[in-house]
Formats: C-alpha cells, structure tokens, sequence
C-alpha cells in the first residue's frame, strides 16, 4: 500500500465505545459485540442483523446506525467495492443525526459523542480509501477532535485511547517526513503503547486495536510483532483478510518466503472464489508473489502471476486505484523476461 495512503488512512481510522464496564444497556452491548465478531468472521449479513437489533430496539439511540455503518463498510473493505455507498453514509448520517439529539439534551453524554465521532470518522476512513483527500480529512478530523476533547475532560471510557493512540502514533510517523519543522514531537511509542492497552483491555475496539497494531509495526518494520498478533488474531478468526494479509506481508518482509507464498495462496483461494471478486485483492496477492518468486530467482514463476493479472478485467475504478501496482507488474515481468533470456544465452 502506498506509504502515504496508509497513513491518511490510519489516521482516520477509529471506532467504539465503550470503559472499564459495558456502557450500553445489557442487550445493546450483546448486540454489538455479535455484530464486531460476525465481521470478523466474514459474515457481514449476520453483522447487519445484530445491528438492527439494536435500531428495531432503540430507534432514538445512535449505536444500531453506527453498527450498521461498520458492517456495511467492512463488507465494502473486505471486496473493495463502493457499491453500498449510499447506504453506509446513509447510516452514519443516521447515527450523527441521533447522537446529536442526544446531545441536545445532555451535552456530557459521551456515549453519544463517541458515536457522533465514530460515524465521522467512518466517513474519513472511506474517503481516504478512494484518495478523496479534503473530505478524508474533514470527517476524520471532526472524529478525532471528539476524542481529544473527551480526553481533555477526564474521560475513563477505555475505548478513547484506540483513536488517539492511532492519531499520535500516524501523526508522529508522518511528520517524520517533516523533520525540519520546529516543534514537531515524537509520540510514536506512546500511540503504539495506548494501542496495546486497548488490545488487551478493550471492548468494541479491542479487534480494531489488533488491526491497526499490525499496520503500525509493519510501518516500524516490527515485522516480528506484526507476525505474532497476526498468528494469535486468526486462531480466532481464519478468514479475516485484515489478519490473512498482515500474516502473509509480514512473512514475506522477514524473507519466509515458503511460507508467504502459501500465506497468500490461501488468500488468493479465497477471493477467487467470492463474488463480487473485481480483481482487486487478488492483484495484490499476486503482485506479492512475483516479488517473492523475483528474489528466488523463480522468473517463470514470476512471468506467470504478471500474466494472470494481465488478464483480469479490470473496472476503470479499479484500475486507477491500482495504477501504482500495475505499473510494478510491469516493470517484474520485463525483468524477468530478460533474465530468462540472459540465462538461455550460449
């Protein structure tokens, strides 16, 4: 992924809510939590039950909208398609609409301000996915200000420290970039350590915790750590792509490359197979795998995955979000052609 989209991304990526004990009423919480493990397990039409549970219920409260956003958006994730466009900005609006009620009684209510947040920043992360910049940072920083400003107030929800503990760890690793700029403060540790916290002792935002931990140390070249949460993570939920890619990348960082190249078979066992496939993840996977097959010198195996992407109808959406990445199988499958061509040389 691109270093830059990564970040932006990062950086707007937050959800949940939730302290040291359930804030939501005793079914809600169920619900909801049915609904985050249904995600993970690929299961996105039971994840959109569990949240209208919540809103058949609790019509006025805004975790049902918010729940449902999430659903939908992780389906759009998992297939990196925009097609339920409409119905999740739908209900993140939905979700904004009935905190702000909420808030208008009672401006203290941090539920609602974490949901209120929460939905904004689903927005920033979904325009951040297809490159729309100004609106990716809007939304996201109207989400992250709610948390920093709960934070300021002496919030105890547990739940805070996964957004701010990813806004300073992707502001910090961005700014890096800037280093000649007075001022600017390293708080990549302290993001990676709130992050860690909420992993172990979160509740809607102790998976997403693991997700992000993985994108940090592989930025950190922590490939090692990204491993191991990976390894853990899919003992409980095998076909999550979030943990499949991490385990797969970070096995091809650390040079593993058998075991990579199986990692990302498996994926590619499972996007072949699903519909919609727009071809998407399965480049990526084997983009993965000429590279691999490049430093094993394997060139006709690499020859082979550049040529399978070649023949993958491509959208003109998909294409473009995949420009940088046809590019370099471009450039593998010239390389290897001359290499092959160099070794059949008298």
């Amino acid at each position: 992924m691109k270093i830059i989209k990564l970040l932006c991304i990062i950086l707007l990526l937050f959800t949940g809510v939730q302290s040291s004990g359930p804030a939501l009423p005793q079914d809600m919480h169920t619900w909801a939590m049915a609904s985050i493990d249904y995600i993970f397990q690929n299961k996105f039409r039971q994840a959109e039950e569990e949240a209208r549970k919540i809103i058949r219920r609790y019509s006025d409260h805004p975790a049902g909208y918010f729940f449902m956003a999430a659903a939908i958006d992780s389906w759009m994730a998992h297939f990196q398609s925009d097609s339920r466009e409409e119905d999740f900005y739908r209900y993140c609006d939905l979700a904004i609409e009935k905190a702000e009620n909420m808030l208008s009684a009672d401006r203290n209510n941090e539920v609602a301000r974490f949901f209120k947040g929460g939905a904004d920043g689903f927005k920033g992360t979904y325009e951040a996915r297809y490159e729309r910049w100004i609106t990716a940072f809007r939304y996201g920083w109207r989400g992250v200000s709610e948390l920093l400003e709960l934070e300021k107030a002496g919030s105890d929800l547990i739940d805070i420290q996964f957004g701010i503990g990813a806004y300073e760890y992707w502001r910090s690793a961005l700014m890096r970039l800037l280093w000649w700029m007075p001022g600017v403060q390293d708080k990549r540790e302290e993001g990676i350590g709130k992050l860690i916290r909420v992993r172990e002792n979160g509740f809607y935002t102790k998976t997403a915790a693991s997700v992000t931990l993985i994108e940090v140390f592989v930025n950190e070249k922590r490939y090692a750590e990204a491993l191991s949460i990976s390894d853990e993570m899919l003992q409980k939920y095998p076909q999550s792509m979030a943990f499949l890619f991490g385990r797969a990348h970070s096995l091809k960082e650390l040079k593993r490359y058998d075991e990579a190249v199986n990692a990302y078979k498996k994926i590619l066992s499972i996007v072949t197979n699903q519909t919609p496939n727009n071809g998407y993840n399965e480049t990526i996977c084997r983009l993965a795998l000429a590279q691999i097959y490049m430093e094993q010198e394997n060139f006709s195996a690499a020859i082979e995955q550049c040529n399978l992407i070649s023949n993958i109808s491509f959208s003109n959406a998909i294409r473009r979000r995949l420009s940088d990445e046809l590019s370099l199988v471009n450039n593998i499958q010239r390389q290897a052609t001359r290499q092959l061509r160099a070794v059949a040389s008298p």
